[in-house]
């Protein structure tokens, strides 16, 4: 069976040392254009049974940079994150964390065990 795959989103200074950790990396400026690449990369899919057409998602993990992911719309990010795979993660980009990954990977553990296992930070 093919392995799932990992990518981060980013702008290309940032993302550049992903790839010798074996990261597929996406090249963005902008929100819109992170956006863009998110579900674009949530709809490949890979086939598991040729016979049934059975298929699951290309992507496990897709990162992205915190200054990029704070730029989607709350509409957006909940389209994005419907689905368990892919997991959409915030990471600190090179001018380090804001908090908004922490706030946002709080806020999925939350939903999935239904509770602030973070509390109040």
């Amino acid at each position: 069976m093919d392995k799932f795959k990992t990518a981060i989103v980013g702008n290309k200074d940032t993302i550049l040392g992903f790839k010798a950790l074996g990261l597929e990396t996406h090249d963005s400026n902008t929100g819109e254009e992170a956006t863009a690449k998110l579900f674009e990369l949530k709809k490949k899919e890979i086939v598991i049974d040729s016979k049934t057409g059975e298929t699951r998602p290309a992507y496990a993990v897709i990162f992205i940079t915190e200054d990029l992911a704070m730029k989607i719309s709350d509409e957006d990010y909940k389209k994005l994150s419907e689905n368990a795979l892919p997991a959409i993660v915030p990471v600190p980009g090179s001018k380090g964390t804001s908090g908004y990954g922490l706030k946002r990977i709080g806020k999925m553990v939350e939903r999935a065990v239904g509770s602030d296992i973070f509390g109040d930070q």
